[in-house]
C-alpha cells in the first residue's frame, strides 16, 4: 500500500513538471511569435531603414529564428499535452490553459496568413502617365496600366489627367488589378513661363 502511494506521489510529481514545462513552452511560443511579427512589421518601415539600415536588419533576426523554432517548441508543446492526457486520462486541461493553447494556435495561422500575403508585397516606381482617375464611393483612385491604386481625396483633386507623374505604389500578387500610392512627383519641376513676369529691358 505504501509503495502504491509512493508510486503514485511520484506520478504526480511527474506530470505535475511536465505541466511546468508545458506552461514555460506556451509563453515561449507566444513570446516568439509577437516578437517575430513585430520585428517584421518594423522591418518594413521605410524610414526605420533611411535612418539605420543595420537596425532595419536586426529587426528580421526574430522573424528568421522563430523559422526554427516556433515548430519545434510547437511539436514538442503538443506532445507533452499528448503525454499528460494519457498518464492522467481523466484530467482534463483547463479554460485558462485551453484558451492559451487556442491563442497560440490562431496566432501562428494568422501570423502565417500576414507574412505570406506581405511577401507577395511590391514595389513599383517610375513616370508614368495619368490617363483615369476614378471614384467608388468614398474611395479615390489613379488607374495605372490597368490597377486601380488607391489614393487620398486630397491627391485625387491635385493630380492631372494625361500627365506624367514620377509614382512611387505598392501592390500585390493575390490582388494584381489593385495597389496603393506611396508617393507621386511631378515628373519635372514646373515653372512660370509668363512674360509679364519678367522685368522688360529697355
Amino acid at each position: 500500500m505504501k509503495e502504491q502511494l509512493d508510486f503514485d506521489d511520484d506520478e504526480d510529481k511527474r506530470v505535475s513538471n511536465i505541466t511546468k514545462i508545458r506552461k514555460v513552452i506556451l509563453y515561449w511560443l507566444l513570446g516568439i511569435i509577437y516578437t517575430a511579427f513585430i520585428g517584421l512589421q518594423l522591418g518594413r518601415i521605410q524610414s526605420i531603414a533611411d535612418y539605420n539600415y543595420t537596425l532595419h536588419e536586426m529587426f528580421y533576426i526574430p522573424a528568421n529564428l522563430a523559422i526554427y523554432f516556433v515548430p519545434i517548441l510547437f511539436l514538442i508543446y503538443i506532445y507533452l499535452v499528448i503525454i499528460s492526457s494519457r498518464r492522467h486520462p481523466r484530467e482534463k486541461l483547463s479554460s485558462i490553459t485551453k484558451l492559451k493553447t487556442g491563442l497560440v494556435v490562431t496566432s501562428i495561422i494568422a501570423i502565417s496568413l500576414t507574412v505570406v500575403y506581405q511577401f507577395n508585397e511590391s514595389l513599383l516606381s517610375g513616370i508614368f502617365e495619368i490617363k483615369e482617375k476614378s471614384q467608388d464611393g468614398s474611395s479615390y483612385y489613379l488607374v495605372i496600366e490597368d490597377k486601380k491604386i488607391l489614393v487620398s481625396k486630397n491627391e485625387y483633386n491635385l493630380i492631372k489627367v494625361n500627365t506624367n507623374y514620377l509614382i512611387t505604389y505598392l501592390w500585390n500578387s493575390f490582388s494584381p488589378d489593385t495597389g496603393k500610392l506611396l508617393s507621386i512627383e511631378p515628373d519635372s519641376p514646373q515653372y512660370f513661363s509668363n512674360e509679364d513676369n519678367v522685368p522688360s529691358v529697355d
